[in-house]
């Protein structure tokens, strides 16, 4: 199995529980998530965000997480989807990753960095609780993007008609 086939089976699949109940519903988030300007992020956090967002899925030969504008998305979640305490839990790890200055790491570092943020555990509001959910974040908001869903994955996020069993 490619990275790519498991990104999409593990985005689809995380997609369910936040999926607004309608598909017109779905698609008018989606846009508004896409159009809207900064709202909850500062431009230091949006660029710790993005760097994130484009290590762990960069782009190849299928756009990566800063073509589809992962950042935007994940502002306009935090902005107007989360709660307070939990909005602020996760600005503050962020801001830890922006005073520790991780997006002018080296390459090797930065790497490094992520990968020993990836494997840890930590309170809310600390950088290895905010770096899963911005990991949780960024594979949503690739795998909803209009040009993913058409370029990338091909199928429907939402399948057809649901026909039950016709027989008795």
């Amino acid at each position: 199995m490619h990275r790519r086939d498991l990104l999409r089976i593990a985005g689809a699949a995380s997609l369910c529980p936040f999926l607004p109940r309608g598909a017109g519903a779905a698609v008018r988030f989606t846009r508004a998530a896409r159009a809207a300007r900064l709202q909850a992020l500062s431009e230091d956090q949006s660029r710790v965000v993005t760097v994130i967002a484009e290590m762990i899925i960069p782009r190849t030969d299928t756009p990566g997480a800063t073509d589809v504008d992962v950042t935007g998305f994940v502002d306009h979640l935090l902005a107007e989807w989360y709660a307070p305490p939990d909005r602020q839990a996760f600005l503050t790890g962020i801001d830890t990753l922006v005073g520790e200055r991780f997006v002018d790491l080296p390459d090797d570092h930065r790497a490094a960095r992520l990968a020993a943020l990836d494997g840890g555990q930590g309170p809310d509001g600390s950088p290895e609780a905010a770096v899963k959910t911005l990991k949780s974040l960024t594979i949503y908001g690739y795998f909803t993007s209009q040009r993913v869903v058409q370029e990338v994955t091909r199928d429907p996020i939402i399948p057809g008609r649901f026909e039950g069993c016709t027989r008795f």
